[in-house]
């Protein structure tokens, strides 16, 4: 979790948005309002505490505002420039451009209050609006990034099993905070929980309330954003269902032509949910059909945009004796930002290889946040790595992790390239194993049957005996136990593809396992061969899945609606791993017919 988090602080708060035109009025005026601004400021981003994130000088030039960035953290700016400047009266825009394209702040002058002579405002990244202010500074360089005091009371109240005990926390959290926008993680989480938590209607009204005044002092698009997180949080809330729909009706008269397609489908989205809860039928026909429309247009979109490049098809294997299928293990997270870079290279590599030379598979986890694509399989197959599973992205070539980290999806294509480079080599090896697998379905059921033989040139048989122990050699001996071979058969059932919008604007993701047919142990082939035969019923998994969300839910609320448990274009992969060194000798994919 440590490393999503932290892959998340620098990607989550790039600035990024569109310029806006200078604002008009006299040179004189202008030439005023822009020495009310003149000096030194730090752009600081209140999206996960109070972190710098450029220092930038304004003063005037050619009689007109302009702006300089002096520094800049690199890891999310880059080199970033000022684009564009615009002031009117008491505001202030700045537009950047840097390692992600167009960025832009907007606040407003503060003239009382504690805050009296900072920039309040916000600022967009991919469509998501964060806090912001801008404060005078002599220094001449961002500080550093630095742990959240915030954000680790907001987990430390979040890890609380009990709801009435989170929900307390989550209120002392928030009255102690009271006035930071950054108060958003603890009142999202508290309306979450509401209903666990046995808080009534009005209780939650007053949380809503308080949440919005805190996020107004930072502006109108602040506000617009906080309440749309309200109602993400509320989601399906029966007993606060007429709130709801109070608030996404404000919602959706505050679209304006700013805002990005997506912005718009979601906002639509949580009406129509919204009026069909509170009953409103007809408000919720109208939103629904809106909605449907939004989301085909962004479908059409994203199908046209990812992958950002264009995947290569491999040329084939250099060596005709190679046979040796890689088998590419994914654990990722819809809710995780730096895993962009690696799902979408995953995808790209599936249209650059046939299954006879890659079979990709993905594991989604509960990192950083609830996953409703996460299941009890995913999360032991984790366990089974280890620590070296120790955040999300983590991705194995037959049983190895040899590529770490992830990242945005301007990174995508590194990774794919990164990717390939292990996956072409992997590829020149011979198999160690032979595996027949075939699949079939009638209804609801669907029988397996696997067979596999191990070619290894050394098989640990089980009458073999272990190596002697002996007064001076426990510690030799033991290794040379933990080091015999320990093959196993074991057999995944995956999703082709499943459509599901989570934090990181991912919309499809693809070959998703959703079982372990035979259990995660699968059949142990130390005598060097074994079969497994199956019958698994979907109803009964599609209800274990069901049961294990809802059981999740209650801890920690799912930020948007669940997908359909659709269990179809199903696929039965089959490998064999040995357990000693994780190695994978060889895996067959097969479509459940």
């Amino acid at each position: 979790m440590r490393l999503a988090w932290r892959s998340f602080r620098a990607t989550a708060i790039v600035l990024i948005i569109a310029g806006v035109p200078r604002l008009a009025g006299s040179a004189a005026m202008a030439d005023e309002q822009t020495a009310r601004f003149a000096g030194t400021w730090k752009l600081i981003v209140l999206a996960l505490g109070e972190d710098e994130h450029a220092i930038i000088n304004v003063n005037e030039k050619d009689g007109k505002p302009a702006a300089s960035v002096v520094n800049s953290q690199k890891m999310m700016l880059g080199d970033a420039s000022v684009e564009q400047v615009a002031i009117q009266g008491d505001s202030l825009v700045i537009t950047l451009r840097g390692a992600a394209g167009l960025n832009r702040f907007q606040g407003t002058l503060a003239t009382e209050g504690s805050q009296a002579g900072k920039i309040l405002g916000s600022f967009s990244f991919r469509g998501e609006v964060y806090p912001a202010r801008l404060e005078r500074t002599e220094s001449q360089k961002v500080a550093d990034l630095k742990p959240s005091a915030i954000i680790q009371e907001y987990f430390t109240a979040v890890r609380e099993r009990d709801p009435k005990s989170k929900v307390q926390k989550l209120r002392d959290a928030a009255k102690k905070h009271e006035g930071n926008p950054t108060n958003y993680f603890f009142y999202g989480e508290l309306l979450a929980v509401a209903e666990a938590g046995g808080l009534a209607a009005n209780e939650v009204e007053a949380a809503i309330k308080a949440l919005l005044e805190d996020a107004k002092p930072y502006g109108q698009a602040w506000v617009s954003e906080v309440r749309k997180r309200a109602l993400k949080a509320l989601g399906t809330t029966r007993p606060y269902a007429n709130l709801t729909l109070e608030l996404a009706e404000q919602a959706d008269k505050e679209i304006d032509e700013e805002q990005s397609l997506e912005q718009k489908a979601a906002v639509v989205a949580i009406l129509a949910r919204a009026a069909r809860l509170a009953g409103k039928a007809d408000i919720a026909r109208a939103a629904e059909t809106r909605s449907a429309r939004l989301e085909s247009r962004l479908d059409q979109e994203y199908r046209k945009k990812v992958p950002p490049f264009a995947p290569e098809k491999y040329a084939g294997r250099k060596d005709p004796k190679a046979d040796h299928v890689v088998l590419m293990e994914l654990f990722t997270g819809a809710q995780c930002p730096p895993c962009v870079a690696a799902d979408v290279a995953f995808d790209a590599l599936l249209e650059t290889y046939h299954a006879t030379e890659l079979i990709g598979v993905q594991y989604h986890l509960h990192i950083p946040g609830p996953d409703p694509l996460t299941n009890q399989n995913s999360q032991a197959r984790q366990q089974y790595y280890g620590d070296e599973v120790s955040g999300t992205p983590a991705v194995f070539f037959n049983g190895h992790p040899d590529a770490a980290g992830g990242g945005p999806m301007q990174l995508s294509e590194q990774k794919y390239k990164e990717y390939r480079g292990i996956i072409d080599s992997q590829l020149e090896a011979a198999r160690e194993a032979t595996i027949h697998v075939s699949a079939t379905r009638n209804g609801d059921e669907i029988k397996i049957a696997a067979q596999a033989t191990v070619t290894r040139k050394r098989i640990a048989s089980d009458n073999e005996p272990a190596p002697a122990k002996d007064v001076h050699g426990d510690a030799e001996n033991a290794s040379k136990a933990e080091s015999r071979p320990h093959p196993r058969l074991r057999l995944a059932l995956t999703e082709e593809s499943i459509r599901y919008i989570g934090i990181n604007k991912l919309r499809y993701h693809h070959h998703v396992v959703r079982d372990f047919p035979g259990g995660l142990e699968g059949r142990d082939l130390s005598s060097g061969s074994g079969e497994l035969r199956i019958t698994i019923n979907l109803a009964d998994l599609k209800r274990d899945i069901e049961n294990s969300l809802s059981l999740y839910s209650k801890e920690r609320a799912f930020p948007n609606s669940l997908p359909e448990i659709a269990l179809k274009d199903l696929s039965v992969v089959a490998f064999v791993q040995d357990d000693a060194d994780k190695s994978i000798l060889h895996a067959v994919a097969v479509p459940v017919k």
